[in-house]
């Protein structure tokens, strides 16, 4: 237990101060860039995004045959899984660049409303931005290598420094004038600071990390194959329902509102992403505890990771529901950012934000799933999710003319109908869950918690005005310390809470007799 905890910390403390760095220079780019730059910026590292699923899933199927073969103790396999990716991602760099390239000259013509001054340095930057494709897959390969050693310490202390690096080199870029071409420039030169440094610790931590000369080994490849096309399809579809939205608002709003779209997205997904490190954490364990029939373990590390979960997740959620509109006027309101521009944003926020409240009751059933092979089940579900968004988006804004919140209200409403129940109520039959139980320790109790939590932030809302950051923290401190003691007397089980009164009854011991 002490282990996961000291992974998560890193895990958060390594996203904490991404957020932190996100708060300060998001405003900085925005408005040293304008809309239309940074909607620009925007559409191209979404298209990038999109190219690293020319992989067809084997990032994925190598990191959880990685960590089920080190689990069955089983070097061989390992080694061969190892040396078969690689051997695969040195053909995948060649086709994303290539498709960098075809992607280029399309782009002007996708997204009509782009100044034509900047067209030519997009079908320039989309090639450059596709090496980040290669160096994402080679650098996911030593972190599986990490996490299934568990050491997620080591990774994110990489992780800091180069976030270190990266921010100074960008504000240095865009203060000398440089602009988006400096910003891809720093993207790819981080990648690959970022892939030296994962091998190093990969080879440390494990010695018999072999990368010459690549093999392609039909076992392996039939294996990565069948997990990892329907991990490919599970990935495109998380893409489309996380990213496509830009793409939509680009080619059928404006670029301008890709950006509007994207401050409103941003600090909503980077919260969705300190909470995906919950699941990052505990899953070589629990793919150990499957890998080795151990399905009361199993159960126990799928509730408590759902418990812990939604702790996490109802603080940011629903605060974002409640506080976007003032947050976001006092983070970006200025040059290029009007008002009218702070309320769109607010309001994609509030809906996002409502979208991801919906996931914290689907937890980590997906995660069980595919720890027990059932990667096609997911992923069908999945893709139906994804389809429903995508038609539901086009329909909002093309027929009923509701811009970018109908982007956002699509996300919501095809998580609601698909996304919320379905995945949950799978995963409890398969590993012998009664629904019911489920049903009360984690939704019930989250709608009890969640609900008394909202109702107190629109009173501290309403109570106190917006007019300054010194006013707006306060609202946010008054708000934490509330939902803190209410998480622990909701949320928290019994026995944490009896082992938590334990351990400061202890360390309050500790200091008085020191």
């Amino acid at each position: 237990m002490r282990k996961h905890l000291r992974n998560l910390a890193a895990n958060w403390i390594s996203h904490g101060a991404t957020l932190v760095v996100l708060f300060f220079l998001s405003p900085f780019i925005v408005h040293t860039l304008g809309k239309v730059e940074y909607g620009l910026w925007s559409l191209l590292t979404v298209l990038t995004g999109y190219m690293g699923l020319l992989d067809l899933g084997i990032r994925a199927s190598t990191g959880r045959f990685i960590m089920l073969y080190l689990g069955k103790d089983d070097q061989k396999a390992v080694d061969e899984t190892i040396r078969t990716a690689l051997g695969f991602y040195c053909g995948l760099g060649v086709v994303a660049i290539a498709a960098g390239v075809g992607l280029g000259w399309l782009f002007p013509l996708v997204f009509p409303s782009i100044p034509p001054e900047f067209h030519t340095i997009a079908r320039l930057l989309l090639p450059l931005l596709a090496v980040n494709v290669l160096l994402s897959a080679l650098q996911a390969v030593f972190d599986s290598i990490l996490a299934a050693h568990e050491r997620f310490d080591l990774a994110r202390g990489v992780d800091l420094l180069l976030l270190a690096l990266r921010t100074t080199a960008t504000v240095t870029a865009l203060t000398l004038g440089y602009r988006i071409t400096a910003l891809a420039m720093v993207s790819v030169i981080s990648h690959a600071l970022a892939v030296i440094g994962y091998y190093v610790l990969a080879s440390h931590i494990y010695p018999a990390l072999r990368l010459w000369p690549v093999v392609f080994s039909k076992v392996r490849l039939r294996e990565l194959f069948g997990y990892g096309l329907a991990a490919f399809i599970s990935g495109i579809s998380v893409k489309l329902i996380g990213q496509t939205d830009l793409l939509i608002a680009g080619a059928a709003v404006s670029v301008a509102a890709t950006a509007v779209y994207s401050v409103g997205a941003m600090v909503v997904f980077y919260a969705d992403t300190f909470l995906g490190y919950i699941a990052a954490t505990l899953f070589p364990a629990l793919q150990r505890a499957v890998a080795r029939d151990e399905r009361g373990d199993t159960r126990w590390l799928f509730l408590r990771t759902n418990r812990l979960r939604l702790i996490c997740g109802l603080l940011p959620f629903v605060g974002m529901v409640i506080f976007a509109e003032p947050f976001i006027r006092l983070w970006m309101l200025g040059p290029g950012f009007d008002d009218t521009s702070v309320r769109q944003a607010a309001l994609v926020m509030q809906l996002l934000a409502g979208s991801k409240l919906l996931l914290l009751f689907k937890g980590e059933s997906p995660s069980v799933l595919n720890a027990l092979g059932r990667v096609r089940l997911t992923a069908s579900l999945a893709a139906a999710e994804a389809a429903t968004n995508i038609a539901l988006s086009l329909v909002f804004v093309l027929r009923f003319q509701w811009g970018l919140a109908g982007i956002a209200a699509a996300t919501l409403v095809a998580r609601l109908l698909i996304g919320t129940f379905i995945v949950s109520w799978c995963a409890c039959a398969t590993i012998g869950i009664s629904w019911r139980t489920y049903l009360l320790q984690v939704g019930g109790i989250g709608m009890v918690a969640g609900g008394t939590f909202a109702t107190i932030c629109f009173v501290i809302h309403l109570t106190l005005p917006d007019n300054s950051w010194t006013v707006f923290f306060l609202k946010i401190g008054l708000a934490t310390a509330v939902y803190t003691l209410l998480a622990y007397v909701i949320l928290l089980p019994p026995l944490d809470r009896q082992r938590l009164r334990g351990y400061l009854l202890r360390h309050r011991g500790f200091k008085a007799s020191g």
